[in-house]
Parts: C-alpha cells; sequence; structure tokens
C-alpha cells in the first residue's frame, strides 16, 4: 500500500520522442517598465527614516479612521491623533539639544559680606557659597576677582570646589578698598561675576582734633561740651583726670562728635582716646581752667614807711599766687625788684613753694635819701601765663 501510493505522486513523465523538447522562451520585458521599476527600488532605497515612519503612521491613521467611521467616534479621535500626529513630526523635525555638560555654569557663587568692612589685619577668611549642583565635581573651581579703588577686577586665586557648598578661602587684603567676587569655573566655561563685598584695610591711628574750646581756655560753667573732628564711627572715651569724670561717645558718619563733660575748679586735664572701626587708637590732650584763668598774685612788704635815720637792717617782701580757683599756686616763677631813694635797683627770682609763697628778703646797706621807693612782682606759670602786683614805699627822716 505503502509502494502504491508513493507512486500515485510520481509525477509521469511525457512519452520521448528521442529528440529535445523545444526550450521555452520568456518575453524580454518592456525596458520602459525595467527603468520604472529600478527607479522605484532606487528611489525606496534613498527614502530616510523621517519619510518611512510618516508613511506608517499614514497608513495607521487611515485604518483607524475606517474603523471609527462606522462607530461614528472619528471626530474627537481625529483631533486626538492630529495632535499626536504634529507633535512626533515636530520631535523628528526638531534640532537636537545639547546636553547640560555643553552649557556654561549660569549660577555664580556667592561671597559672604563682613558684618565690619573696616579692619586693621592683612590676612581674612572669605566665606563662599557654591552652587550644590557643582559639589564633588573635581573639574569645577572658583577664582577670585580683586579691584582696587580706580582699578579693575583682576584674578587673584582659583579654589577647587570640595564635597560641601562652603568654602573658607584665606586672602590678603590690600591697604585701602577691596572689592572683590568670584565666579564658577566648570567645563573649561566661566560663569557671571558674584555680587561685590568690599573690606577696608585701614591700620592708620585716628587723629583727634578738638576744634572748641581751645587749649588752655577759662570756662566759667562747672561743665563744658568738646568739640571736634576724628575718623567717622570712631568710638572716643573721655576722661578728666581733675574730677573722675568719663564719658564715652561715637563719632558721627561725617567725624564729627560732641562731649559734654563735668570740670573741677581750677586746672582740668582733660584726655581723650579713640578707637577707630578697624581698632587702630590714637588721643589727645588738653588743659581747661574752671573759673577766672587769671591766677592771683599778692605783693606784701615788712615795711612799708621806713626812716633814713634809723631804718632796719634789711627789708622783705613776700607774694602770695593763687590759682584762679583761689587754690595756693606752686611753682610759680616770682621775680622781685626793689627801688629805694639813694640805693641802686636791687632784683631777685624765686619760686613759690607748695603753699604759693615766695619770700624775698634783702639788706639795707648804704646812705637812704628821703623819697618814693616802691617794690615789683612779676610772676609767671606754664599754665595760668603772667601776672604782676606793685606796692609803694616812703622813705622819711
Amino acid at each position: 500500500m505503502s509502494t502504491r501510493r508513493g507512486a500515485a505522486h510520481v509525477r509521469p513523465r511525457p512519452p520521448s520522442s528521442g529528440r529535445p523538447s523545444q526550450p521555452i522562451k520568456l518575453k524580454a520585458p518592456d525596458r520602459r517598465r525595467v527603468r520604472q521599476h529600478r527607479g522605484l527600488d532606487a528611489r525606496r532605497k534613498r527614502a530616510p527614516l523621517v519619510t518611512r515612519t510618516l508613511l506608517v503612521l499614514s497608513v495607521v491613521l487611515l485604518a483607524g479612521a475606517a474603523l471609527l467611521a462606522a462607530s461614528g467616534g472619528i471626530g474627537p479621535v481625529l483631533s486626538t491623533l492630529a495632535a499626536g500626529f504634529g507633535s512626533a513630526i515636530d520631535r523628528l523635525a526638531a534640532t537636537p539639544v545639547p546636553s547640560l555638560s555643553d552649557l556654561p555654569p549660569t549660577e555664580p557663587p556667592r561671597i559672604a559680606a563682613p558684618q565690619q568692612p573696616f579692619t586693621s589685619q592683612v590676612a581674612i577668611d572669605l566665606n563662599v557659597t557654591v552652587p550644590p549642583r557643582v559639589v564633588g565635581d573635581p573639574s569645577a573651581k572658583i577664582r577670585i576677582y580683586l579691584a582696587l579703588e580706580g582699578l579693575q577686577a583682576a584674578p587673584i586665586v582659583d579654589v577647587p570646589v570640595g564635597s560641601t557648598i562652603r568654602l573658607v578661602v584665606p586672602f590678603d587684603l590690600e591697604r585701602g578698598r577691596n572689592d572683590i567676587s568670584a565666579t564658577l569655573f566648570q567645563g573649561g566655561r566661566e560663569s557671571d561675576h558674584s555680587p561685590i563685598v568690599t573690606w577696608f584695610l585701614d591700620q592708620d591711628p585716628p587723629r583727634i582734633t578738638v576744634t572748641r574750646p581751645q587749649d588752655g581756655a577759662a570756662i566759667e560753667r562747672p561743665t563744658v561740651t568738646l568739640e571736634g573732628s576724628t575718623q567717622a564711627e570712631t568710638t572716643l572715651v573721655t576722661l578728666n583726670a581733675s574730677n573722675g569724670a568719663s564719658v564715652t561717645t561715637v563719632a558721627a558718619r561725617d567725624g564729627s562728635f560732641e562731649v559734654t563733660l563735668p570740670l573741677a575748679p581750677g586746672i582740668n586735664a582733660i584726655e581723650i582716646n579713640g578707637t577707630d572701626p578697624a581698632g587702630n587708637e590714637g588721643s589727645t590732650t588738653l588743659t581747661l581752667i574752671q573759673g577766672s584763668a587769671d591766677m592771683r598774685v599778692q605783693l606784701r612788704s615788712s615795711l612799708n614807711r621806713i626812716s633814713v635815720a634809723q631804718h632796719p637792717n634789711s627789708l622783705q617782701l613776700t607774694v602770695l599766687v593763687t590759682d584762679p580757683g583761689g587754690n595756693p599756686l606752686p611753682g610759680a616763677r616770682a621775680f622781685f625788684t626793689l627801688q629805694i631813694p639813694g640805693l641802686a635797683p636791687i632784683s631777685n627770682e624765686l619760686v613759690t613753694a607748695i603753699d604759693g609763697r615766695a619770700i624775698f628778703s634783702t639788706p639795707l646797706v648804704g646812705t637812704l635819701s628821703t623819697g618814693g621807693g616802691g617794690a615789683t612782682v612779676f610772676v609767671s606759670h606754664d599754665d595760668y601765663g603772667e601776672a604782676t602786683d606793685r606796692l609803694t614805699l616812703t622813705f622819711v627822716k
């Protein structure tokens, strides 16, 4: 059975006449159709990816539209498909967007401004905050710029970005105003400058000048108001050594200041100490007199009426010097001059003792004549200036 079934599937051969059968000739295709076919193949090979994608989408859309037309829901779906189709075309035709690594850094670092911009220290620390996205990036660094007054900003130092958003950068100031900013370098590109922060390096002591009252002036009132100028915002401590009074004030932004201080009677030695915002210290002193500015001089003689026939062996002159407050004034220089008829002028210079007195004694030797004579004292003091007094002497028989 298997043999017969196999024989049934064998195709019988035609009878042979002893000669080969005629070969079948295939008709050559039309050349015009060949050229068209070849052109179509070439165009298919040259079709770009975008064109093929659009063709596929068109077929899908047409098929979906045919199905939806029968169900009546073609309107909303066509709108949705049209929007998606347009979005796909836009994405396919859009210009490629560069990666973040190709863009320059746009967020600059920040430098913390000082609470007090004035300093006398050359070395300071800059507290810098960097953008979080560059933390840990070995290619990122911070560049510090310095601009001095009247000059353009110049790069000073580059600092690598660390593992936190905060950096402490040691920095040396130049004398005067220092305007400091920073930029961020990443991938060979530099950001904009950070906002400028300013330090002032000041190492000069403040100069303190009292304009009113003048040194050595006499003040009738029990208090005095000192007016003057110094560096702006300098802290001033004014001390009156005569009564221990102390007053603290701060100079205004233009450097002017006023201090009201109680005075003691007589001489007041006043000292003003100032500390400027950078910590530099300066001072000045002045002397004021509470009460009259004139010292008082009183000259006395042991005798005012003298007999030329029976005159004493000596004559004594005493001067008492007091300050404007009425207190004995030691250390005053007293120059005595004595004129006696018949004798040459007699003079001497002495210094007042702790009781404010100076005593001049001179012998009366020679022939005295009757008439009028006199005694004069001229007193000088470093603080109170000069004063004088005189008296008249009478010489009789």
